[in-house]
């Protein structure tokens, strides 16, 4: 393919970031939700990331997106496993109800950095999982384990795809 021709969707970019710590139980599945989505096929306009402890690391991803998801464990206080959507705005709304994983920099702070650079995308979703157990090990409780497959469903009615296919 001719790379001076510009892509089809050349106005389309989204990037799902998955971030957390998989050596804490539970605080890491926003990194077992992106493992499940990366094993699918994506359009080239598509990108899945583990985006792990990176912290400020993000704002790289961000650069020329249209649509940033992000996926991360959120105390909520509500049932282990439970999703729930949020946008930026709505996170600030309810600062002293919800805190997203304990990362080098806080998920809002490096938004907010995002915005200010002008790096920040026109559209970002955060699918927030409330954590049941945040302690040494690598598997997720069962309930959090539970709504890894309604994580990876979200994302697919984020980015409705009849191309993203299981690999096999």
């Amino acid at each position: 393919m001719n790379q001076n021709i510009p892509a089809k969707n050349a106005q389309r970019r989204i990037v799902i970031i998955g971030v957390g710590n998989i050596l804490l139980r539970d605080e890491g599945v926003g990194v077992h939700v992106a493992q499940e989505l990366q094993k699918r096929a994506w359009p080239s306009d598509i990108q899945v990331l583990d985006g792990g402890l990176a912290g400020i690391g993000l704002l790289d991803f961000f650069a020329e997106a249209s649509k940033v998801l992000l996926i991360d464990a959120a105390d909520m206080n509500r049932s282990p496993g439970t999703l729930v959507r949020f946008t930026p705005e709505e996170v600030r709304s309810r600062a002293g109800d919800l805190r997203f994983s304990s990362h080098d920099v806080g998920l809002m702070e490096v938004l907010d950095l995002a915005k200010a650079l002008g790096h920040g995308p026109a559209d970002i979703v955060i699918l927030g999982i409330q954590p049941k157990e945040i302690s040494w090990g690598m598997d997720l409780t069962p309930e959090v384990q539970a709504a890894v497959s309604k994580a990876v469903d979200a994302v697919l009615a984020e980015v409705p795809l009849a191309s993203s296919r299981a690999v096999c």
